[in-house]
């Protein structure tokens, strides 16, 4: 895989968390991996919150979201106006340069499986 890109919506990302009662906003995403032949993945989320009452609450750490991609974007129901690319280049997981780029505006998925810790958290994360 090279690049997959979600254009901007019309969605605010604030409206987006305000619209959100309960859920896991992730802000930043390292370490994962996918399964090129059924699609499944799993990726850590470095700095999350949990979204209470449609606002942006406690850090959250070791955090990790898991699903199958196909099935994830056709759950999508919301998508912000702020897509913003990593001019980076991304590194293949077999220690291979590819050029590869991440980002995408704000997006809610109204399901996906979230796992981790239940370690309490003191402070921000950032």
């Amino acid at each position: 895989m090279t690049n997959t890109f979600i254009d901007n919506g019309p969605h605010d990302p604030q409206e987006i968390i305000e619209s959100t009662a309960r859920g896991l906003y992730i802000a930043e995403m390292a370490g994962g991996q996918a399964e090129i032949s059924n699609g499944d993945f799993v990726f850590n989320a470095t700095v999350a919150y949990l979204i209470e009452a449609g606002k942006l609450t406690t850090p959250v750490r070791g955090a990790t979201i898991m699903g199958n991609g196909p099935s994830v974007l056709r759950e999508i129901d919301m998508i912000g106006n702020d897509l913003a690319l990593d001019p980076g280049q991304g590194m293949c997981g077999k220690g291979q340069t590819a050029r590869v780029s991440v980002g995408q505006p704000t997006v809610r998925l109204p399901r996906v499986t979230v796992g981790g810790t239940d370690e309490p958290v003191n402070g921000a994360m950032g």
